[in-house]
């Protein structure tokens, strides 16, 4: 039977594989699995098992809540999670490896529980708790509605007093903890005002190791992260010596002598234009720290974009037993693979296939057996085994719904560019498709910039939905992306739209010259820093027949300032607030009067990324000069993610009024 082609509600019966982590003896995989629950319009999150020898997989925690974070105890016999089953917030919870009722470990006030991490002897669990101020706990808000009595005031002494996603920080900061693995009695370890990173332990279980920026003016020093350990037991907070830079997840090597962290050392690079390396300083601390990855000028970590993947869970790197190899994720050229390291340094050796991405991975405690999170264009991510019998898949938790549906395989592209250069990316091809008639085209911008597209190795709904609409869809990693090296990335520094924009229009050439593709029916749409890219584009050319600008940056001078992350002056852009004339220049609302283009703006209420005077400003601008703009307005419950973890209906809803725009200017005759 013929697969049929991608339908918008498959966003919703996709069940997104996450966090594999393996067990001590590498007999098992326990992973999450995520999927959405359409009656309560929301996402959920279950534990499941996969069995390595006979590749069976099966749901081990139950529905109705979310659990996730699983991690196996040394001895393999329990494994810790973090739910919500018992809310309001979430707790810990212990498990037995062969299955049964959680047990509830901790019973902690209202907040957000993280990043759980096992003694070494099994008998404790490390973790970070960040507490919801009692002002702003659902029983105070609850309590205030049947007095109907206002919302507290927020005070703020620091800029960073927010963050998209998580909300208003409100003087509380993720703070670390240790529990007993048996009582659940749990204690903090830190007591202030500072953020912490997730902790790991000493090969001993005597010290924690985590990362924080520590100072008074953390919030204006946000580059100069600090490592730091704890002792288990309590106790004075010490400083590990190591250079200036970002650093975050430290962690011991096995024979106790060295520590390695992801971070780099450049601490005037605040828009991730530097690759994320693993650095290395002797266990006490060093001024200098040992660059194990810079050389290759890969970015360690996981940059590549989609709608349908759960990237990132757990440790950001893995020690191998013995202290002299190390495994990491590398984003490289649109692909996100497993890469392998000695101490001593040398070349790095890629343990994945090339047309898979990477989204976790673990080793067994003898380094034999790794499990890993894999996916590709043509597959959702599941779970996935390496060891002496080779690579294989375990889980095959999307293999009914896959059975239906035909994804087209992305092609890759080398576009010339105006000035001389190359761009590289994808097109995706309806699957009929016939060179006398030529079909119309979407060019989709990353956001970021600092991201990158996987192509052929990634899976993403929303673009092989728009090909199953009929659409070629060409998109691609112009400079200022993530995975062809710093110089890169960093070509766009303090200067959006230039090289940028000039391999878009390479890309666009590109498009415009395959036979498959109407010239005169493109559109050009993009999310975050793909909008603002978007909007740039229709004020610096009319040769896109309509566009569509998601989440979008339109005034650099206003985003300064009201962004998440405030910008800090004369850093990644010249100009401030009260000097906004290079700001204004890189604006794409500066060149409103130029926009031609149907234009449809997509922002949310939620958004503090990019918060929605943004998208306001520039709607006034071309309503006030009767363009063809239209606004779309999400509620305050989205966020800046919400075409990736927004509700279910409203992601929805999103897809079918970007198509009804598309339709409208690029098929009037259909």
């Amino acid at each position: 039977m013929d697969k049929r082609p991608v339908a918008l509600e498959d966003l919703l019966r996709f069940k997104l594989v996450g966090d594999v982590q393996v067990s001590p003896d590498g007999c098992r995989l326990c992973f999450t699995v995520r999927t959405i629950n359409t009656e309560r319009n929301k996402a959920e999150c279950a534990l499941w098992m996969a069995d390595v020898a006979d590749g069976m997989s099966r749901q081990f925690t139950g529905a109705g809540h979310s659990d996730s974070s699983p991690r196996w105890s040394p001895d393999g016999a329990s494994i810790a999670l973090v739910s919500d089953r018992d809310g309001p917030g979430s707790q810990l919870y212990v498990i037995a490896a062969d299955g049964g009722e959680a047990r509830k470990l901790t019973s902690l006030p209202e907040g957000s529980v993280g990043s759980p991490a096992w003694s070494p002897d099994g008998t404790r669990l490390a973790f970070t708790f960040r507490r919801t101020p009692e002002e702003r706990t659902d029983k105070a808000a609850e309590e205030r509605k049947k007095k109907g009595l206002s919302n507290p005031v927020r005070v703020h002494d620091r800029v960073f007093y927010r963050l998209d996603g998580a909300g208003y920080h409100d003087g509380s900061r993720s703070q670390v903890w240790v529990a007993d693995a048996a009582t659940g009695a749990a204690r903090a370890l830190t007591h202030d005002g500072h953020a912490y990173g997730a902790p790991s332990w000493t090969p001993d279980g005597a010290t924690l190791l985590v990362s924080a920026n520590r100072r008074d003016d953390a919030d204006l020093t946000g580059t100069l992260d600090d490592l730091w350990a704890i002792a288990a037991s309590g106790g004075e907070i010490t400083r590990i010596p190591a250079p200036d830079g970002p650093k975050r997840s430290p962690i011991a090597s096995p024979d106790g002598r060295w520590i390695a962290y992801v971070g780099h050392t450049d601490v005037d690079d605040t828009w991730g234009g530097r690759n994320d390396r693993i650095l290395i300083v002797p266990a006490e601390g060093a001024d200098q720290a040992r660059d194990l990855t810079g050389a290759t000028d890969h970015h360690v970590g996981y940059v590549t974009l989609s709608d349908m993947q759960d990237a990132g869970g757990g440790a950001p790197f893995a020690w191998m037993p013995g202290s002299a190899m190390l495994l990491f994720p590398v984003s490289y050229q649109g692909y996100t693979q497993l890469a392998r390291l000695p101490l001593r340094g040398g070349e790095i050796e890629y343990l994945g296939p090339p047309d898979r991405s990477l989204g976790s991975f673990t080793r067994s405690a003898d380094g034999s057996v790794i499990g890993l999170q894999l996916g590709s264009a043509l597959e959702p991510h599941e779970a996935w085994v390496c060891d002496d019998v080779g690579l294989r898949r375990v889980s095959d938790v999307n293999g009914a719904l896959m059975a239906e549906i035909a994804f087209a395989i992305p092609e890759q592209v080398h576009a010339p560019t105006p000035d001389g250069g190359t761009v590289r990316g994808w097109a995706l091809r309806p699957r009929v498709t016939s060179a006398s008639e030529p079909r119309p085209c979407v060019l989709y911008i990353h956001g970021g910039p600092a991201g990158q597209y996987g192509g052929a190795s990634t899976p993403f709904h929303e673009l092989q939905w728009l090909a199953a609409q009929g659409y070629v869809v060409v998109f691609g990693n112009p400079r200022g992306s993530k995975g062809y090296g710093e110089a890169h990335t960093m070509a766009i520094q303090g200067e959006w739209g230039g090289k940028d924009w000039v391999d878009i229009q390479g890309l666009a050439d590109y498009a415009a010259s395959l036979p498959e593709v109407d010239a005169a029916r493109m559109a050009i749409m993009g999310g975050s820093y793909g909008g603002y890219m978007t909007a740039w584009a229709v004020g610096h050319t009319t040769r896109f027949a309509c566009a569509i600008a998601d989440r979008l940056v339109a005034n650099l001078h206003s985003m300064s300032g009201t962004c998440d992350f405030p910008w800090e002056p004369d850093k990644e852009f010249s100009g401030t607030a009260w000097n906004p004339a290079e700001l204004w220049r890189l604006s794409p609302l500066a060149y409103a009067d130029r926009i031609e283009t149907p234009l449809l703006l997509i922002h949310s209420d939620g958004d503090l990324r990019c918060p929605i005077e943004q998208a306001e400003q520039l709607f006034a601008a071309l309503r006030w000069r009767r363009k063809t703009v239209q606004m779309v307005r999400y509620p305050a419950e989205t966020s800046h993610g919400m075409s990736r973890n927004g509700p279910p209906d409203l992601r929805l809803d999103r897809l079918r009024r970007n198509l009804a725009w598309l339709d409208r200017f690029l098929k009037p005759q259909e």
